[in-house]
């Protein structure tokens, strides 16, 4: 897979994982203490491992960029 490929899907793994964090942390709070919380409440931890893990990935595949913008 090329690696432009690889930095836009990182990139929107992170997208969606940035959206549905907030999102699974709302619903747990409002359905506290039912099935469903619990539910979310994993699905919540879930998305913020792949977040961590694609952050990662980013700064990997993004590097080069970075270490410019910190040298200059």
């Amino acid at each position: 897979m090329k690696k432009t490929n690889r930095r836009f899907i990182v990139s929107l793994i992170l997208l969606i994982t940035l959206i549905m964090m907030p999102v699974s942390a709302a619903i747990v709070h409002l359905t506290h203490g039912t099935a469903a919380s619990h539910t979310w409440l994993h699905l919540h931890v879930v998305f913020a491992v792949i977040f961590t893990i694609a952050g990662g990935y980013h700064v990997a595949y993004n590097r080069r960029a970075l270490v410019n913008y910190l040298l200059r």
